[in-house]
């Protein structure tokens, strides 16, 4: 069954706002195993919206429109709703009373023109608003079905995901099922989008009814299987083997299902093996113990994160040899080893990680250029070092890659599947 979706509101052409019900709409649809074919925003613009109404329903099953059931002039999606199927716009007396109940109970001043939220296009049948003033409503156009809900996201949400999801499942199951649609998203580091694709070359072909979708989420890659089969179990089935395939294919790159970010599954695997760790940056300042500890519970394996920038620092509190600085530089393997071997011994952690780069846009010379970085990574086995070069794009594009690459040699140390030396 699909679905599609269609925002209205000048505020949203004209940038003031960013329209979110419909990515989250869309993501809640993902889900349930519809198929989403179309998302778009409209003006609020009477013949716009009913052009767009009927281009939504000339394709769909069923269109979920979000805003314009407001009390003011520019408020037009029940009119238009109303235009589209060519019926009265009639006051439900019902709703009416209710609304004007709710205004007293809330303390909210009553104008005339607030009675425009209990009109709706006869036949159309109210959604309850648990969170607002303005209802909802269903209409039956020609065996498609059209919904309209308010567009602030509080009640959007309130009454998509709770009246509208139960109404759009009810719809699939007395239409006998159709397709149905169900996806996974899984998680790459390390590798590129273009990798990637070539890597699973000719597994689309492979599986009927597989889409493979790319998402750059730097520095993570989200590949999204999305498959398409007759009936729930089908698909599960399908998507399980689609998946297995994917992961031999992928290997270790493929870190995590769902929504578990790199950080997350880091912090999880440590506090399933039992085992802490500490930090010690450089160039990142900061960013890998921010990365860690914005999870909550990070207490429980993260121990601490020295940022330790200047030489002196290094010295001082990583107990790193001046010499080392002096010879080799602090954006060297000497120095990235003797920082993870400094903070280890500083925290008593099972693990450590030292990262020192050039994050640019000075501070680098012919040798060691902007987005070179070096990593160290300490346990009872030893130490572990590695260069990585990072595209200059900008200094923060630099640190996000290298916090985020100090948190795969680490989860890689800790499954005993070393990264190789570059």
């Amino acid at each position: 069954m699909r679905v599609d979706l269609l925002s209205t509101g000048r505020e949203l052409l004209d940038g003031r706002i960013q329209e979110a019900n419909a990515y989250r709409a869309a993501g809640w649809l993902f889900e349930r195993g519809f198929g989403v074919g179309h998302m778009a925003v409209v003006s609020d613009g009477l013949e716009d919206l009913v052009q767009a109404m009927r281009q939504g329903l000339a394709s769909a099953d069923a269109l979920v429109c979000s805003g314009g059931l407001g009390p003011t002039e520019d408020d037009r999606t029940s009119q238009a709703a109303a235009e589209l199927c060519s019926r009265e716009l009639v006051t439900d007396e019902k709703l009416l009373g209710q609304l004007q109940a709710r205004f007293a109970e809330w303390g909210l001043a009553w104008t005339d023109n607030q009675a425009r939220q209990a009109r709706f296009p006869s036949g159309a049948r109210p959604i309850e608003n648990p969170l607002g003033t303005a209802p909802g409503f269903e209409l039956d156009i020609s065996g498609r079905h059209l919904f309209c809900l308010p567009g602030p996201p509080a009640e959007f949400t309130a009454m998509f995901r709770g009246p509208v999801l139960e109404r759009l499942e009810r719809l699939r199951r007395q239409g006998g099922g159709g397709e149905f649609f169900q996806g996974r998203i899984l998680r790459v580091f390390g590798r590129g989008e273009g990798w990637l694709q070539d890597t699973l070359a000719g597994v689309e072909e492979k599986y009927t009814g597989l889409e493979l979708g790319f998402r750059a989420a730097l520095p993570e890659i989200e590949l999204v299987l999305r498959v398409q089969a007759g009936e729930p179990a089908a698909a599960s089935r399908l998507l399980d083997q689609v998946e297995r395939d994917i992961r031999r294919r992928l290997g270790h790159h493929v870190f995590s299902r769902g929504s578990a970010t790199l950080p997350q599954v880091l912090l999880e695997r440590l506090r399933a093996a039992g085992r802490t760790l500490a930090v010690a940056e450089s160039c990142t300042g900061g960013l890998v113990g921010k990365l860690l500890t914005d999870i909550p519970g990070a207490s429980r394996s993260f121990v601490l994160s020295a940022v330790t920038y200047s030489d002196a620092a290094k010295q001082s509190l990583l107990d790193v040899d001046g010499d080392i600085i002096a010879a080799h530089g602090a954006v060297s393997v000497q120095c990235a080893e003797a920082m993870a071997r400094g903070v280890q011994r500083l925290s008593g952690a099972d693990l450590a990680v030292a990262v020192t780069g050039i994050a640019g846009p000075d501070g680098c010379s012919p040798e060691k250029p902007v987005g070179l970085v070096w990593f160290a990574v300490c346990d009872a086995r030893g130490c572990q070092t590695r260069q990585l070069r990072f595209p200059p794009r900008d200094r923060d594009f630099v640190r996000r890659l290298a916090a985020h690459a100090a948190l795969w040699l680490v989860l890689r140390r800790l499954a005993g599947e070393d990264e190789p030396a570059a």
